[in-house]
């Protein structure tokens, strides 16, 4: 379900294309329905590139502060690509991190810590850990299809005076979430919120997604935070330098480049 805090990599591949009136959308979709609109949206472009601040903030508000430069193409059919390299500060510096998703099997997932020299594959059990430090797990870093969910829409309401569906989404098989309930805007499909709920029903952070802007004629969320009310830790994360479309190279979604801290 591309359309949660997978984001977070994707965002800068959101479109918006031309959509009928949210009045005529809504008597004709159906929950499902929404939320692949949203989803299908997240694969207009064919590849992209950001620069990302990320900020971690915890409950005392302390923040510290990382760059990261990230990358993101398709692999065809209902598979992409994607890495992220950090830049700054020094403790993190020549970190990065790869994903390749492929339709109908689990995301393959690799980090690279310099510290060690060498790059682990993410297992199954480990998509639950936090991803670096940040209120973002690896399993919310991965690409998820909404195949995978059954959907019933809430109702309406809205998000910093936007009208958005709320929609219910249940996983079929439940890993690391029981529940996300989404707020998807009607004017253009693009999520505006989700709230996720962990394996015993427990409402535990809530992500959103903000300062869309016009880049290149796609609509990007440019703004995403995502706060744990648990333990009170906030990420932020805002791309900047967007650029869709550029010619991106297989060569670089690779264990190889990993190590070579661009």
């Amino acid at each position: 379900m591309r359309c949660s805090v997978a984001l977070v990599l994707a965002a800068f591949v959101c479109a918006v294309l031309l959509l009928t009136p949210a009045s005529v959308a809504r008597a004709e979709m159906s929950a499902y329905d929404i939320v692949k609109k949203s989803e299908d949206l997240l694969d207009q472009a064919d590849d992209s590139i950001a620069e990302m601040l990320m900020v971690l903030i915890n409950k005392k508000g302390d923040r510290r502060e990382r760059t990261l430069n990230a990358s993101v193409k398709k692999a065809g059919e209902g598979a992409s690509k994607s890495i992220l390299f950090f830049n700054t500060p020094a403790d993190v510096k020549g970190t990065s991190f790869l994903v390749w998703t492929e339709e109908g099997k689990d995301d393959q997932q690799w980090l690279y810590l310099p510290a060690l020299q060498r790059v682990r594959q993410i297992s199954s059990s480990g998509k639950g850990e936090s991803f670096m430090g940040t209120e973002l797990t690896f399993f919310d870093m991965g690409s998820h299809d909404a195949d995978d969910y059954t959907f019933t829409h809430l109702k309406e309401e809205e998000i910093d005076g936007e009208p958005c569906y709320v929609i219910e989404a249940i996983p079929k098989k439940v890993e690391f979430y029981s529940k996300i309930i989404l707020w998807i805007r009607k004017g253009n499909f693009i999520p505006a919120q989700a709230d996720f709920f962990d394996k015993k029903g427990t409402y535990e952070k809530r992500g959103t997604f903000k300062e869309v802007q016009d880049i290149q004629g796609i609509n990007t969320p440019t703004a995403i935070e995502m706060h744990n009310v648990i333990n009170g830790r906030t990420t932020l994360i805002e791309l900047k330098n967007v650029v869709y479309n550029s010619g991106l190279s297989d060569d670089i979604f690779t264990q190889r480049y990993m190590k070579r801290g661009k």
